[in-house]
């Protein structure tokens, strides 16, 4: 069960983070990318066995597996492969040759594969009714848009084929409509908000936490009245993000400064989330401050009363900030999804997400630490965002559903063991050959 009600089946371009999620979920079963990444954004072979470059990082060679073939019967030959892409990339010089394909940019693409690996550039054709065929496991059996996606096993997967025969998806369903069913033994495989998975479960289901993938911040719009930098950096100073941390995200996640989680880099701590409102009062001192309007996204349960919290925040330190969705916001509290386990890229997707400039990365294969740090730091420069917290994704599975287990960077097919893998246990059996094996009361 998830929680988007899609009406294609596709990658929205400017989806939510759970929209994102689900979407990168739901397409992952049915094609592959190139190469892919584990957790510690090493690339690994998937559709491309091989791969290499020039010193340059603008031209790149990838020997394709042989043998592989669409849902359809077509084969996934290097020309397919190139329109695909070329498609996708229109900056892109995508070519074919007899087992493999070339991909040359005027600009040099140090972090191409870690690019190559995201949801977006799965490798995907369409039918006349625009539905995705690939080369993944699983290919779709019937389409209900927003409601029900019934996926049957690829018996030709190049991966081989599948232990289930069929995955199905509901749409639509809220994290509470979600946990019943778990609980009611009506489905396998849920989302989870991330302050339950930490909390008790009964003995048949199982919850798992990712990585933090996400990250819950405030951004100033382009006309917002808050054009001094010393009463955004007071703003930043006046949040206290503990209390909103234990209370209102119940435990879940880390209060945070920076953009990227800790596990990406190293350094988060640098980036100090300690609130300190004597500071913010200096920055203040002798200037009238213009009342400012938040907004959030009310599609997030929890993002108004963090709202309002930070609000109150401000207010002790002599800021006015009222919590409104109506008329013109100069901050926006938002959730951006971290999609990558390579932290370059996920810089990237995090400034696009949060309409800043790109990271001042240098053009060269294999970005330093300090590279990256400065790259943060300077997108950090102004306070045009405020990082609060970086939060984890999480899942539950009942008790039949075994041998899998979602990546630690979220997803639940890439770097984790793949759903098609799972083999599926008959639970009641197994309940009953245990209470058959116990001895009769008074017998020893």
């Amino acid at each position: 069960m998830l929680q988007s009600a899609p009406d294609a089946l596709d990658l929205p371009a400017n989806a939510t983070p759970a929209d994102y999620w689900d979407a990168a979920r739901t397409l992952s079963l049915i094609g592959d990318t190139l190469v892919k990444l584990d957790a510690q954004a090493r690339p690994q072979p998937a559709l491309a066995v091989a791969w290499q470059s020039d010193p340059s990082a603008r031209h790149w060679q990838f020997t394709l597996r042989r043998g592989v073939k669409f849902h359809d019967g077509s084969a996934a030959s290097p020309a397919a492969i190139a329109q695909i892409l070329g498609a996708i990339h229109s900056s892109w010089n995508v070519r074919a040759a007899v087992d493999s394909v070339s991909i040359e940019s005027e600009t040099p693409m140090p972090a191409l594969l870690a690019e190559l690996a995201l949801p977006r550039n799965l490798l995907l054709k369409r039918n006349t009714n625009h539905l995705p065929i690939g080369t993944g496991p699983f290919l779709i059996a019937e389409w209900q848009p927003g409601k029900r996606l019934r996926l049957a096993a690829n018996e030709d997967s190049w991966a081989g084929r599948p232990f289930v025969d069929a995955v199905e998806i509901e749409f639509g369903k809220s994290l509470r409509d979600q946990a019943i069913a778990l609980e009611l033994d009506k489905t396998d495989v849920i989302e989870a908000a991330p302050q339950a998975a930490s909390g008790s479960q009964r003995h048949s289901t199982s919850s798992s936490l990712s990585l933090p993938v996400e990250l819950l911040a405030l951004v100033f719009s382009a006309n917002s009245k808050a054009q001094d930098p010393r009463l955004r950096e007071a703003l930043a100073l006046a949040i206290d993000r503990k209390p909103i941390q234990s209370v209102l995200l119940k435990g879940a996640g880390e209060p945070a400064a920076s953009i990227l989680p800790n596990w990406m880099t190293g350094y988060s701590a640098v980036f100090s989330a300690q609130a300190n409102p004597q500071r913010a009062r200096t920055l203040l001192a002798g200037s009238r401050q213009p009342a400012l309007n938040l907004s959030y996204d009310p599609r997030d349960p929890q993002s108004q009363l963090i709202a309002e919290r930070i609000a109150l925040n401000a207010r002790e330190v002599g800021i006015t900030v009222q919590v409104s969705l109506s008329g013109a916001e100069d901050i926006r509290l938002v959730r951006v999804a971290l999609p990558s386990p390579d932290p370059a890229t996920s810089l990237g997707e995090a400034a696009r997400q949060l309409g800043l400039p790109q990271p001042a990365l240098p053009a060269t294969p294999g970005n330093s630490l300090d590279d990256l740090y400065q790259a943060e730091r300077g997108l950090l420069a102004g306070y045009a965002v405020i990082p609060l917290f970086q939060l984890p994704l999480a899942s539950a599975v009942s008790a039949r559903v075994r041998d899998w287990e979602p990546g630690r960077p979220g997803d639940w097919n890439q770097s984790g063991l793949s759903l098609a893998d799972v083999w599926l246990a008959d639970v009641r059996v197994a309940d009953l050959r245990q209470s058959d094996s116990r001895p009769e009361a008074g017998s020893r």
